[in-house]
């Protein structure tokens, strides 16, 4: 690597601490120019960051279509989960293919948390049950660092509400 090349990854690193600071100070806004700056360079913490931000208002205008950018540069740039916080905001705007769409990409990154949130989107749809029971298991044989626990616990529970419901 080279030295300019450290130097800016360090850079990018800092930005997102320094947000991070401002974040606990409550100065959401100074987060927000923060995350902004990191992004611009290629941090993808960053804009993954950025797009919660924009998703929620924090710190700046709420502007889903502004999250959605900075979710998929996140996502090209090697953050697989920006994917299921941009299927979670078209899931809750009412767009379940798109939903299922960034879900499913997510889960190719090894999202285990977006395989129990696609899983309840199936087990709502007539005759899904299948494809969310074989969603479930697949996040329960992912490895710890790719699913919560309270994801793992939340797999279990709807895997036994599943096979209850086909008894």
């Amino acid at each position: 690597m080279t030295l300019a090349k450290r130097n800016k990854t360090a850079a990018m690193g800092e930005f997102l601490l320094q947000a991070e600071r401002c974040e606990k100070r409550g100065d959401f806004r100074s987060a927000f120019r923060s995350l902004l700056a990191g992004a611009v360079l290629g941090d993808n913490g960053c804009q993954a960051n950025l797009g919660n931000y924009y998703a929620s208002g924090k710190g700046t205008r709420k502007s889903l279509e502004k999250a959605a950018y900075w979710y998929k540069r996140a996502y090209r740039n090697g953050a697989g989960y920006a994917a299921s916080n941009l299927a979670i905001d078209r899931r809750d705007a009412g767009d379940i293919r798109s939903a299922v769409f960034w879900f499913k990409r997510a889960i190719a990154q090894k999202d285990g948390d977006a395989c129990i949130l696609l899983a309840r989107i199936y087990r709502a749809r007539r005759g899904g049950r299948k494809v969310a029971v074989a969603l479930l298991r697949r996040a329960l044989r992912m490895k710890r660092n790719y699913i919560t626990e309270s994801g793992r616990e939340e797999a279990e529970s709807l895997l036994r509400e599943l096979a209850t419901a086909a008894h």
